[in-house]
């Protein structure tokens, strides 16, 4: 006959396996799903942020063709009159041209810029073609396209001017390459009118190369990137695939796709390549191309799989501890079970700030121990996971994850091609001083207000905060004398800003030497050793960050 102890010993090893094999597989589960979640909200978070900064350069691009074409309709006397008088019509594309050069050069991206008359309408051809040297840097005039000579469906050639023409309406050309001038581009055009009659079109060029560059800047998790198709998810670009490929296992799941889901584009797609499994989701752009971010599954599942293997070795634990001391411990023993058993299901249901007050040093103790470590770790995971963001939260620049992934950059970069680079160093000065006597919120006030000088001076995409006080600029083929103009230009920025802070700050700056660099490390200690210098120097002159208050 089994003694109460045992059947008690007995019951309570039944019920902890039991309760632990439900528990933890539940909390897998939720882990699992939490994980899964939360990887589905960080790549729609990136894609969506990505494709409005591209909708924001191709917003730029047809706000440019726009002013052209109204100032184009709002200054034309009459469509007779610019079809029978050849020196008005010479005038009048004299000032489109003036303007469109203006606004090409100002326009990020843009290889051409012209206004072309409707054949139909003139006797003569009229209307101007500015193209870009890539060379030189600038716009040169080139000879207009025979329309005689190309068919009006020959897309390569003339499609740029019958296709918006046809559809009676702005249109976006997807990229093609343009015979004319021999460049792989994007075209936004628009059919001007004056009194409901067509008279021509005024469109601009963008190099396709340039919106590839802004692609494969996009960086998610460790080997997570983008790539742009067509409308019909045929590949536009992509550093694994070559243009036009059609990726069949995508194309068989987005065949599968809701149809509302896919036309919203705020789903996360799986599919497989090679027996690799990934996920993607997409956004569609202005110009009527898709922006997808993909991630591989493996990279995602990495932190459930550990998960789920300490979740295990926890099962064992618990299994173990309690067939070693169950028959000396079986009256306390019930107690921090409950306590546990608590824990685990409030972890389970994502409550990870659980309380444990077991503080035994025995395997009960060593399991609650665990449990919240696991909690904990847990708990850090998802914050990772969650702030995968690159800006920093105060000034609005990118932070230290981002620098160093473009340090990385362009480590490889300097091992397998020819790069030229400087990098800026730039310290606060008298942050401290400003803390102390006017508190953080106006040092916090000095750290924005550097960050916006080197952020206009700089640019922000090439702007970094690294640490408290300190900031790291990047930047790509600038040499010796425009570094030191760019320095004068901050130093002179900051001087200039206006309110109660007059914010100063210590520069320096070091360009890369091939034969002397060998690391971007041996870059930015040069920069740094110039900028400690300078601040020696500003410290010994007195100059520092004020905040200057009017006295009563």
């Amino acid at each position: 006959m089994k003694s109460i102890q045992t059947k008690i010993i007995l019951l309570v090893l039944t019920g902890i396996m039991i309760a632990t094999a439900i528990i933890g597989g539940t909390g897998i589960i939720s882990f699992g799903n939490a994980i899964d979640d939360d990887s589905v909200r960080v790549m729609n978070l990136i894609c969506s942020e990505k494709a409005q900064e591209l909708n924001n350069v191709l917003g730029r691009i047809e706000q440019s063709v726009e002013i052209l074409s109204g100032y184009a309709c709002d200054n034309l006397v009459s469509i007779e009159r610019l079809s029978k008088d050849l020196e008005y019509a010479k005038g009048y594309t004299k000032e489109l041209e003036e303007l469109g050069l203006t606004i090409a050069n100002a326009t990020d991206g843009a290889v051409a810029i012209y206004v072309r008359f409707s054949p139909e309408l003139m006797y003569y051809n009229e209307g101007f073609f500015w193209v870009k040297n890539q060379e030189k840097g600038t716009f040169e005039s080139t000879q207009l396209t025979d329309f005689s000579l190309y068919s009006p469906d020959d897309v390569e050639h003339v499609g740029w001017y019958y296709l918006p023409v046809s559809a009676g309406k702005p249109v976006w050309l997807q990229p093609y390459d343009n015979k004319n001038i021999d460049v792989y581009m994007i075209s936004y055009v628009i059919p001007v009118y004056k009194d409901g009659e067509l008279f021509g079109i005024v469109g601009m060029d963008i190099d396709f190369d340039y919106v590839a560059q802004q692609v494969d800047k996009i960086q998610i998790y460790e080997t997570g990137h983008a790539f742009i198709t067509d409308e019909n998810f045929i590949m536009v670009h992509s550093k694994h695939y070559q243009r036009g490929t059609v990726v069949r296992e995508l194309s068989e799941s987005l065949a599968g796709a809701d149809e509302q889901a896919l036309t919203n584009m705020e789903a996360v797609y799986g599919y497989e390549v090679n027996g690799e499994a990934k996920k993607v989701t997409f956004r569609k752009l202005v110009n009527g191309m898709n922006l997808a971010v993909t991630v591989p599954v493996a990279e995602i599942d990495r932190t459930k799989n550990r998960l789920i293997v300490q979740m295990l070795i926890l099962v064992f634990l618990v299994v173990l501890v309690f067939i070693i001391a169950a028959r000396t411990i079986a009256g306390n023993i019930v107690k921090p079970l409950k306590e546990l058993d608590v824990a685990a299901r409030e972890i389970a249901k994502g409550n990870l700030e659980v309380s444990l007050a077991c503080k035994s040093k025995d395997e009960v103790g060593t399991l609650s121990e665990s449990l919240k470590k696991t909690a904990e770790q847990l708990k850090k995971r998802i914050d990772y996971i969650n702030n995968l963001a690159y800006m920093d939260k105060l000034t609005d620049i990118r932070n230290n994850t981002a620098y160093l992934n473009e340090v990385s950059a362009i480590g490889e970069s300097m091992k397998n091609e020819k790069i030229s680079f400087s990098v800026f160093v730039i310290d606060a000065n008298g942050l401290k001083t400003i803390n102390d006597t006017y508190g953080h919120d106006c040092g916090n006030e000095l750290l924005v207000a550097i960050s916006k000088a080197a952020s206009g001076v700089f640019g922000e995409e090439n702007v970094y905060r690294i640490g408290g006080d300190e900031f790291a600029v990047i930047l790509r083929n600038a040499d010796a004398i425009k570094c030191s103009n760019l320095e004068r230009e901050f130093e002179e920025s900051l001087k200039t800003q206006a309110g109660n802070l007059k914010p100063s700050a210590a520069i320096g700056s070091a360009v890369y030497e091939p034969g002397k660099d060998g690391t971007y490390e041996s870059v930015f200690k040069r920069a740094d050793g110039q900028m400690y210098q300078k601040k020696l120097a500003m410290k010994s002159s007195g100059e520092t960050s004020v905040m200057v208050t009017d006295e009563i």
